[in-house]
């Protein structure tokens, strides 16, 4: 009995020692090289066999060994921090070279400071940024305008109510030390201040109260594909006292290696006055007239007699339907980008057109823009951009008593919009009210603002 069950352990034995052996020799040894999209090895990245957990890492050269369970099943899975994950098949192949792409995830966590970039946790200072599908969730006129509301400690404050009318970003308070307290802008890394000077040229907004020209009112809404926003010195350095507001980094588009892609985008919306004040017709206004003669506000002779009987009156003209209108507005951009592994380029151009609710205002937008960059070998990479953009504004007179609308509220309904020669009816100073016929004023008073941006930089 003692030697039979020694002879079964021996079995069992030499059976798992068998079963070790077959498997050991059914492994399979591949070898190969891992690159970066410049062809620079990388090295410390993870090659492990899908479904394993143990890997070995690339060598200083780029070089791993690995043994796989079966040469003609079995996946490679390569990991590698700011790259994207690639799985590839074996095949039966013995040597594998491969080749990663960088991961436009990663790119979230890389910040740019000054002319580089850091890490966003190696970062001691306060940067906001503001993604593509962010800028996309509002319809805008002017780019300036998607920060509102948006970015935490960042004040954007609509100075008018015109159409493509500036805003004011606050990002430190109200205290300067170049007398503006507007950030400084840096569009594809070219500096632009945002207190109506751009390059060195004073953008005049002469007497129509738009004396401040943001230079992010000159792109294109649908050309930027990230804000950041530098709030505190240790982000924005670099800049000086130039930088003493704050920093706003605008990124555009720019092109990709692969198949030329056309893209459009544009919309087309209407915008009206959400609430308007209740004002007496003809009728009411007329009886109101009889109210204050039987008071003794008004006597015989100031009295008008044209309101004694108030059933023989009609509505009179409403002068907020007069001076407020349904606008319309659209925008359309157009834009190719593409290119190959050497050189990529990015065209986009647009055309923007926005009706204001006041009769006599618009605003027209006209922008183009060409980005090209090169890689001239794996160390030097070129680029260039060339922008051009003119915007028309028509503005209506509307400051102070003697604004459109103020001159709405007060002139009364019995004054018709234009006479029966069809001269513009008024004005009239009765009991105190308007010295101007609204319409007459939007429509004959505006003033305009022209601007042209050129920019080229490499």
């Amino acid at each position: 009995m003692e030697l039979l069950r020694i002879l079964k352990s021996r079995f069992w034995l030499l059976t798992v020692m068998l079963l070790w052996a077959l498997s050991a020799a059914a492994q399979s040894t591949v070898t190969g090289t891992v690159f970066d999209p410049t062809g620079e090895p990388v090295i410390g990245a993870s090659v492990t066999e899908k479904g394993q957990t143990m890997g070995v890492p690339t060598d200083i050269d780029g070089r791993f060994t690995i043994k796989v369970s079966n040469l003609k099943s079995a996946v490679l899975v390569v990991r590698y921090v700011g790259m994207d994950t690639k799985e590839v098949p074996v095949n039966g192949k013995t040597s594998i070279d491969i080749t990663l792409s960088d991961s436009s995830v990663a790119l979230d966590e890389v910040v740019v400071v000054g002319y580089g970039t850091q890490k966003r946790s190696d970062i001691t200072g306060s940067v906001a940024s503001l993604s593509e599908d962010q800028m996309r969730q509002t319809i805008v006129t002017n780019a300036d305008q998607m920060l509102q509301g948006k970015v935490a400690g960042v004040q954007v404050t609509q100075n008018s109510g015109a159409p493509g009318g500036a805003t004011s970003v606050r990002i430190r308070g109200a205290s300067s030390l170049n007398s503006s307290n507007e950030p400084l802008y840096i569009i594809d890394g070219v500096p632009m201040s945002g207190n109506n000077e751009i390059g060195g040229f004073d953008w005049m907004g002469g007497t129509n109260g738009q004396t401040t020209v943001n230079p992010l009112a000159a792109i294109a809404p649908s050309d930027i594909v990230s804000i950041d926003v530098l709030k505190d010195a240790s982000a924005c350095a670099i800049y000086g006292a130039a930088g003493a507001n704050g920093v706003v980094m605008v990124t555009t588009r720019r092109g990709s290696a692969g198949q030329s892609n056309i893209t459009y985008d544009g919309y087309v919306a209407w915008q009206t006055t959400a609430k308007r004040l209740d004002m007496m017709n003809l009728r009411q206004y007329a009886q109101y007239q009889q109210q204050l003669l039987s008071e003794g506000i008004l006597n015989s002779t100031t009295f008008d007699t044209t309101y004694a009987d108030a059933s023989l009156l009609g509505e009179g003209t409403d002068w907020q339907d007069e001076v407020f209108r349904t606008a319309f507005m659209q925008s359309h951009q157009v834009g190719v980008s593409g290119g190959n592994d050497k050189t990529t380029y990015a065209i986009s151009g647009g055309w923007m057109e926005q009706e204001g609710i006041i009769i006599g205002s618009d605003f027209t937008r006209f922008n183009t823009r060409f980005n090209i960059d090169n890689n001239f070998n794996k160390y030097i990479k070129i680029g260039g951009s060339l922008a051009y953009t003119r915007t028309d504004e028509t503005i209506t007179r509307n400051d102070g008593s003697d604004g459109v609308i103020m001159q709405a509220m007060t002139m009364m309904p019995s004054v018709p919009v234009r006479d029966f020669d069809g001269n513009w009816a008024g004005p009239s100073t009765v009991n105190g009210s308007s010295t101007w016929n609204p319409v007459a004023l939007a429509l004959q008073t505006n003033n305009t603002l022209l601007t042209t941006l050129s920019c080229a930089n490499a």
